[in-house]
Formats: C-alpha cells, structure tokens, sequence
C-alpha cells in the first residue's frame, strides 16, 4: 500500500494537552540513544504478503495503516478527504455550524481528533470494543447534531461514501499521482475492513443501519466516482471549506508565504469531481503535473528507501503520553485529551 518518510510534526497549541509525536519512525529511546531495530528493514509488505486477505483482513489493514502513517502525513490525509463529504450543502451545515464548527474554532483540535479515531479502528478492527467505543461515540455526536440541522444526517448514500472512499482512498491517490495501486488482496482486505465497519455506524437521524454497502472493492470504487460524479446545487459555503478544511494542512505545517504552494499540493490531490463540486478554480495544470510528480516521488521514496517502522504510531503516541492503551482510547473517545480553551467548540 502506501509508506511514507518519516516527517517531523507541528507543536500543538497552549491548549493542546497530548503532545505530537516528533519522530514518526524513530525507536523509543534508552538513556538518550536509539534502540536497535528488532525487524528488517522492509518487513510490512512480507508480512501483509504471508496473509490471507479475508482470514486476516483487520490485520493487514494494520500493518498498511498504523505503520506507515505519522501525523503531518495524517493532517494532510484530513485536507485531502474531509473536503469530499462537505459538497453537498446539506453535510457543509452541519460541519461549519454558521461559523461555530470545530473546524472554525478548534481546527488543529479537529484534526488531531478525526485520526485519533481513525488510527484506533485501524490498530483493533471492527470487532474490538476500543472501535465500538469510538463508533459508539461518533454516532452518539451525529444524533445530537443531527436534531439541530434536520436532514444533514439523513441520506444514506453520504454514509456509504465516507466508507467507500476511505476503503478505496489509498488505491485512487495512488492511481492519481501515477502509481499502480494497492494489491488485489490489499483491495479485498480494506473491503472486509470497511463492510464490517459500516455495520457500527447508524443513521444518526433515522435510528436505523447503514444499508447498501457495495459487495466488493470494485463496487466502492463505483459507488464513489459516481457520487463525485453526480450534480448537485451549487455549495454556498465552499469558500469556508477552502479557508477551514483545504488550508488546514498549510496553516498548520508552513509559515504564511508558503502556504498557497501546500494548497495547491492539496488541490492537485483532491479528486477533480470534489473540485467541481465545490465549484473551486482547479490547480493549474502545470502545478498539479508538478505536486503530483513530486508526491508520487515522496512514496516512491517511502516505499523502496526509507526502512519500514518497527514500532506503530498510535503506539510512539502512547509511550509520549505514558498512557495504557485503554485510558488513551478512553480518552479518544471520550473527547478528553484536550483542555478546553475558553469558548471553544466541543464538538
């Protein structure tokens, strides 16, 4: 799938009481000094290559996500996928909340909080009680939501696209800067891991399951080119999602004059239907040829150079915080890793 170079993180701000983990790949050191490696140095794909996609699904989700990730390439990740749920209207409202969203409010919070729940599904799968806790209280937000913007909850197709998109994500950014693509048994892996997590969420403003997940990898990468595809209204609010979702990787990570060339990267990345959708001015097509070669160098780089992680993300997090691993998912999914700044968005 995708391994990424190690990149250092961004400070968190005063608020922020979990700090970033500084040195993605890096081993926990010992009286100052790194510990010796206890893998060789590409190990993940020989391993994901001994497993049985369906068997061992959860499993080589795991190894493809929690090691090969690091938080400046998770926060890119959001700027890159969260854009894609806001098109229609409808879900933008619910998000933005007439400029009191998280995203307004608490951006690097937001941020922090949507790969935390992520990183905890990936590192247990869907049958593990920290990914129901942390469904559970995903879901328990989106009702609450859901009952002061009546309707931005209520279709289906915008659940079954989250899922869809996020099984397929890695494969099309891939394929978008060049690449071949996950495996087949990565592809039939991320799609056992993604319909059995559709089974935990709920239609926040019905009650009811999530229906209509597509029966193989193939059928996600329909559904959400279709999705993409489709015409809707034109979005009244894509200039707040460009400054609050589109920007967020470069204001975090670059200084102010170099943030428009980390938008651009984000623009050249972005599926060109969410684009469309957004009805936002695409990346010149000189710039996008440029990200998306530079991009597909990173991962080449990752891939074939840089020595595969011994130890995982979620776990370098843990050791920083001194945290087991059920109070840091407590914490996750209780929303509590964070002071609360004065005014600031709970949700």
């Amino acid at each position: 799938m995708l391994s990424f170079p190690g990149l250092s993180s961004a400070e968190p701000k005063a608020h922020c009481v979990v700090p970033r983990v500084q040195e993605k790949g890096a081993q926990p050191s010992k009286g100052g000094r790194p510990m010796a490696r206890t893998k060789p140095r590409k190990w993940i794909a020989k391993e994901i290559a001994a497993l049985d996609p369906v068997k061992d699904y959860a499993e080589i989700w795991k190894l493809a996500v929690i090691y090969r990730s690091n938080d400046t390439f998770m926060d890119l990740m959001y700027s890159i996928t969260f854009p894609n749920f806001v098109v229609p209207n409808h879900g933008a409202i619910a998000v933005l909340r007439d400029g009191k969203g998280k995203v307004f409010k608490s951006a690097e919070r937001r941020m922090d909080d949507t790969g935390r729940h992520i990183l905890i599904w990936s590192e247990y799968g869907p049958d593990h009680p920290y990914t129901k806790k942390s469904v559970d209280a995903l879901n328990k937000l989106h009702t609450f939501y859901s009952k002061k913007y009546p309707g931005s909850f209520r279709h289906n197709e915008d659940y079954l696209y989250t899922m869809c998109y996020e099984a397929t994500l890695f494969h099309r950014l891939m394929q978008r800067v060049g690449l071949k693509g996950m495996t087949e048994k990565e592809q039939i892996a991320a799609w056992e891991f993604w319909r059995r997590m559709a089974t935990l969420f709920i239609n926040a403003e019905t009650g009811g399951p999530i229906t209509g997940f597509p029966d193989s990898f193939d059928g996600c990468m329909d559904f959400v080119e279709s999705y993409e595809a489709e015409r809707r209204p034109p979005n009244k609010y894509a200039d707040q999602i460009d400054e609050t979702l589109i920007q967020a990787f470069g204001k975090r990570y670059f200084p102010k004059p170099l943030q428009p060339a980390a938008r651009t990267l984000v623009m050249s990345l972005l599926p060109e239907g969410t684009v469309r959708g957004l009805g936002l001015k695409p990346a010149s097509p000189v710039a996008k040829a440029v990200c998306r070669f530079g991009f597909r160098c990173f991962l080449w780089v990752g891939d074939k150079i840089i020595p595969d992680p011994d130890v995982s993300h979620p776990e370098l997090m843990r050791k920083r915080l001194r945290l087991p691993e059920e109070a840091y998912t407590d914490e996750v999914s209780d929303g509590v890793p964070y002071a609360p700044a004065p005014g600031e968005a709970t949700a």
